[in-house]
């Protein structure tokens, strides 16, 4: 039974995959749940206006979450907190089941100065959640001109203090994408097989239970989600993302739909 009466979903309109869109508003029409789809001004720092009676979960990008999160009225429909959304809290709280759990967590500025063979292969992304640059492998000797051309991107906000995790690259098999509501799996795809996209629903019952043995130990929020991957016969978590801004391959949008509104008509105003 879906709580929807005080709950409605804010979606972007602009930005946000066409089929994704589509998707949570015919999610929210079969399960009579309010939906609202809003266009975000490009640079601004006000959302526009809409009903504010209900109780939103807002879907978009990270500027338009960022803008939800900062207001105090609104930002219990943005599932995140700084303190929990990064790869250096992972790894203290789940340690070896993370995928680089031997990394080292620096800046670009600190790694400038390290030892490393030029030849040395490197994994190098961001700590923390906003996604402010993508993940790369490359050598050692490339990282300098490579920070140098990403420093010059237009508003990236990158400079050399920004904190970093560095580690070993990995051969990973299949990737999978968990969405994670109070501990529990309530929806799932692959979405990488081999370094290739590749989309399906669901995933092995193993990886299932993988997950929500992490989640007894720890979660970064009680809706969050997981990426699971496989490489050397085991499975190690890649990352945890914020689920307002996480695309979704072919998961279960109307599972997620119904489990994160029942979550969130159950939260104190």
């Amino acid at each position: 039974m879906i709580n929807s009466a005080t709950v409605q979903w804010v979606v972007q309109k602009n930005l946000t995959n066409y089929n994704d869109f589509s998707a949570l508003e015919n999610a929210c029409r079969q399960l009579k749940i309010p939906f609202v789809g809003i266009d975000i001004i490009p640079f601004s720092d006000e959302l526009p206006s809409f009903d504010r009676k209900f109780k939103s979960v807002f879907y978009g990008s990270t500027t338009f979450n960022k803008l939800a999160y900062s207001s105090s009225e609104l930002n219990g429909g943005v599932f995140f907190d700084p303190a929990t959304f990064s790869i250096e809290r992972y790894i203290c709280e789940w340690g070896e089941h993370m995928l680089n759990h031997g990394a080292v967590v620096t800046t670009f500025e600190e790694l400038m100065q390290a030892d490393y063979d030029p030849e040395k292969m490197l994994f190098i992304r961001p700590d923390d959640d906003g996604k402010s640059f993508a993940g790369e492998v490359l050598k050692f000797g490339e990282y300098r001109e490579w920070f140098e051309r990403l420093r010059m991107i237009e508003n990236s906000g990158i400079s050399g203090k920004i904190r970093i995790v560095v580690g070993e690259p990995f051969n990973i098999g299949r990737e999978w994408r968990l969405w994670c509501v109070d501990k529990k799996v309530i929806a799932a795809s692959l979405y990488r097989n081999k370094f290739k996209l590749e989309k399906r629903r669901g995933c092995p019952n193993e990886v299932v239970s993988f997950a929500e043995a992490r989640c007894i130990q720890f979660t970064p929020h009680d809706v969050f989600v997981m990426d699971v991957c496989e490489t050397g016969g085991e499975l190690y978590i890649v990352e945890c993302n914020c689920m307002n801004a996480a695309g979704f391959y072919d998961a279960d949008i109307e599972a997620i739909v119904s489990n994160v509104t029942n979550y969130m008509s159950g939260r104190a105003d």
